[in-house]
């Protein structure tokens, strides 16, 4: 333990971190001084959960030690939320929010944040939670379901969920994943609150989103310190890009096939409405995805994009009373939701948070922490993108070889081939957000999906990413809805935009990537 007049609030001296026979931290040296925040940087897979997780004392390094100023109180935002888990819904399908709508067991908003008030201040505080609904911009949501709100608005709840407990040492493990350039903004703004209030943040992210009210920066590479320094002298260093700058293997695209039957219109929406607990969520939406086009589907956190989302999955039964067409067959006209998603492969991140049966991903540098699901402990990273071909979640039929050698060039024209013999949770997080993209491409589907699918990804892993992902609309005439926040990480290959504002269209036409990039500066 720190001594009472030691300036330093928490000290980290030789913290390795091994799994297996895999270091994951190795000799790690860092400090905080009281008044100090830090961010954590690095590529994926450099070991920045790691650390943040030994910081906040969620985990115990296996060599070296850690020495924490006496009553410091410590704690960590995951970058992915426990709200399935809270809300006692362990085994929910991916869908079942919107079959069941009221789900009953299923807190709300204000009434999960209460629980979280009263465990940890004193309730006398009435306005504590009004406050910080308020400050995080969240107060329309208070009778919203939790399994029923957006990635974006999930990370918000957390947010405050994190505040009320009123810590004196935050980590935020990447807070900024799936927020609007607006709710980033306010973020920012909060956060510098909190550090000028006295909380020691701890904020591993992106070196583009660190605030200016950061002090020291530690930079990660391979599990080692590659730097650490005052936020003033601080520059990214440019790490040796370890990715091959070369096309996937041709042989990849011999082996995929184009789709096996051809369309006219995969999506056609005329004046469709979703109402959700007497909230409107979408209102009149018009809109027609032709064979082949490539999509991008933007808007503000809550606009209504995972819900327009979910009429196209056949996951939301509203999709039966609105006039919705997909893949040249009226909704509701004899078709099972399996001949649907049969047409689709879907990445996004809720499916990696529903990917085992409802108990979601608990660690993001797994095998480390909490227990760990029996089926997640024994899949492998091929099994997962095998799982593909029959839209298997959290489980792996038995493939043919011929899908076996499919998945291994996914792997390979990925550049993973390296997680080949490895289980899920030996991966990092961005790791098993590739694996997760390769899943959804496997079974070359006539509609790709993808909802912010470089979450986790280091800007070497997005670039060579985006650009496979070009390739392949390219060569097998796959149909493209891609949804981000993010301007630069739109595909060369899409053309077409549908930007939603409040649950209606705002704009629904040609991509000029020019005029609405200049709009949004």
């Amino acid at each position: 333990m720190i001594k009472k007049n030691d300036p330093v609030l928490i000290r980290a001296e030789g913290l390795s971190l091994q799994s297996g026979m895999s270091f994951i931290l190795k000799d790690v040296s860092v400090f905080l001084k009281k008044g100090e925040s830090m961010a954590i940087t690095g590529p994926s897979g450099s070991g920045k959960t790691s650390i943040g997780k030994i910081l906040a004392g969620r985990i115990v390094p296996t060599h070296g030690e850690l020495l924490v100023a006496a009553g410091l109180t410590r704690l960590m935002v995951d970058q992915q939320d426990h709200f399935i888990t809270r809300s006692r819904q362990r085994s929910i399908y991916y869908g079942q929010r919107y079959e069941n709508p009221d789900l009953e067991d299923t807190p709300d908003v204000l009434t999960y944040l209460r629980e979280i008030h009263e465990k940890t201040v004193n309730f006398s505080e009435n306005n504590g939670v009004r406050e910080v609904m308020e400050q995080m911009q969240i107060t329309h949501l208070s009778k919203s379901k939790l399994l029923q709100l957006s990635n974006g608005e999930r990370k918000r709840i957390q947010l405050a969920a994190a505040l009320l407990q009123k810590p004196g040492l935050l980590v935020l493990d990447q807070p900024f994943v799936g927020l609007d350039a607006g709710s980033r903004m306010n973020l920012t703004g909060l956060l510098e609150q909190q550090m000028q209030a006295g909380i020691a943040i701890v904020l591993i992210s992106d070196p583009e989103h660190i605030p200016a009210g950061i002090q020291k920066v530690l930079e990660l590479h391979r599990g080692r310190v590659s730097q650490f320094v005052d936020r003033s002298s601080w520059q990214p260093r440019i790490i040796e890009n370890e990715w091959k700058n070369e096309e996937p293997d041709g042989h990849l695209f011999d082996m995929l096939k184009f789709p096996s039957e051809t369309y006219s219109d995969i999506v056609r929406m005329k004046r469709v409405n979703v109402t959700i607990r007497e909230r409107k969520i979408l209102k009149d939406i018009d809109w027609r995805v032709r064979s082949g086009e490539q999509w991008a589907l933007l808007g503000h956190n809550g606009a209504g994009k995972t819900t327009l989302l979910s009429l196209i999955t056949a996951d939301n039964p509203q999709g039966y009373t609105n006039d919705l067409l997909l893949f040249d067959r009226q909704r509701g006209s004899g078709e099972s939701i399996w001949d649907i998603k049969n047409r689709i492969g879907f990445v996004s991140p809720e499916l990696h948070l529903y990917f085992l049966k409802g108990e979601g991903i608990f660690n993001t540098i797994p095998g480390l922490g909490e227990t760990l699901h029996t089926s997640y402990s024994t899949l492998s990273c091929t099994d997962v993108i095998v799982s593909g071909f029959r839209d298997e979640t959290g489980f792996s039929s038995p493939p043919t070889d011929r899908q076996r050698e499919i998945a291994n060039a996914w792997l390979s024209a990925l550049q993973l081939e390296y997680l080949n013999k490895r289980l899920f949770n030996q991966a990092s997080l961005g790791e098993q957000r590739s694996l997760l993209l390769a899943r959804a491409l496997v079974k070359s589907p006539t509609l790709l999906i993808l909802d912010e699918p470089c979450q986790g990804l280091d800007q070497y892993q997005k670039n060579h990413f985006l650009q496979l992902l070009d390739r392949v609309c390219t060569n097998l005439h796959i149909t493209l809805i891609y949804v981000t926040h993010l301007w630069n990480e739109i595909p060369a290959c899409v053309d077409n935009l549908l930007l939603l504002e409040n649950g209606q269209v705002k704009y629904c036409g040609i991509l000029e990537r020019e005029n609405f990039v200049s709009n949004k500066k």
